[in-house]
């Protein structure tokens, strides 16, 4: 690739400064802050102003228009991380994978007390939170094959809020679980064309880590700019090495970054486009 003048190729090669201004060593990061600084501009008004539903699993979020674009990189961010209304606990929490179990022939199920039992204790108390819905399928019973909201869990019981038919085991019961994902915010962000674009995704590990502002604390990242960042995990679109069953996630109580569960773990997002 030709530059077209040496100014430019330093530009784009230089890292972004952490952020941190305090210094505590000569030489230390706080004392040079090497690197490029972040330029944010908000945008709110026009396409960028009002709201737009999301919908999951039946909860609703009017989530805001409003975006941050980034000058240095082009990209653009949802402004909100949303904290209410959708996901299982209804505080924005979502899923990275889906839960899935069997066929299982040890499964029960209750109808007085609306449990499903599993004999073998197979039951993932973080995947099948309360609130969240599973899909039951294969129960010999017609009425207990429905997607039924867990209303308690342990690992040999699932009490549920919908009414469930008196059933031995025997019959190959299978489990999913029913959306609540961070791709159905992305799916839903760009099917209601938030801010009017519909290219909405999950950043990867390096562009979440982007926005981390290390002068910052609880959350570290720049509060004017992003005003609507809980102090805790947002899930990236990069999935770990090993185990893969992990995803990367970048923790804003003081921008570190860690794996965490796809499948037994619910946190935050934080969508991005080009």
């Amino acid at each position: 690739m030709a530059w077209k003048h040496w100014d430019e190729r330093k530009f784009i090669t230089l890292l972004l400064k952490t952020g941190q201004t305090t210094s505590y060593q000569t030489g230390d990061d706080g004392d040079l802050e090497l690197g490029v600084a972040h330029d944010f501009a908000v945008l709110t008004t026009g396409r960028y102003s009002g709201t737009i539903n999301i919908t999951i699993n039946g909860k609703t979020h009017a989530t805001n228009n409003a975006c941050v674009k980034d000058n240095n990189t082009g990209k653009m961010w949802h402004r909100e991380v949303i904290q209410a209304d959708i996901g299982p606990t209804a505080n924005g929490t979502l899923f990275w994978g889906q839960y899935t179990l069997g066929p299982k022939i040890d499964i029960t199920f209750t109808a007085a007390t609306k449990i499903i039992h599993s004999v073998a204790g197979d039951f993932s108390t973080g995947a099948c939170c309360v609130g969240r819905k599973i899909t039951v399928s294969g129960a010999a019973q017609a009425g207990n094959n429905q997607d039924v909201t867990v209303a308690a869990i342990t690992a040999n019981d699932m009490t549920v809020n919908e009414v469930l038919v008196n059933e031995g085991a025997g019959a190959s019961v299978s489990f999913a679980s029913v959306d609540d994902l961070i791709w159905d915010l992305k799916d839903q962000a760009n099917a209601n064309s938030l801010a009017g674009y519909t290219d909405w995704r999950i950043p990867n590990r390096r562009e979440l880590e982007s926005i981390v502002d290390l002068g910052q604390n609880n959350p570290s990242i720049d509060e004017i700019t992003f005003p609507s960042t809980p102090a805790t995990y947002q899930w990236t679109s990069s999935t770990n090495l090993n185990p893969s069953s992990d995803a990367w996630v970048v923790i804003f109580t003081k921008g570190v970054v860690y794996n965490n569960k796809k499948i037994t773990l619910k946190m935050h997002v934080r969508l991005v486009r080009n």
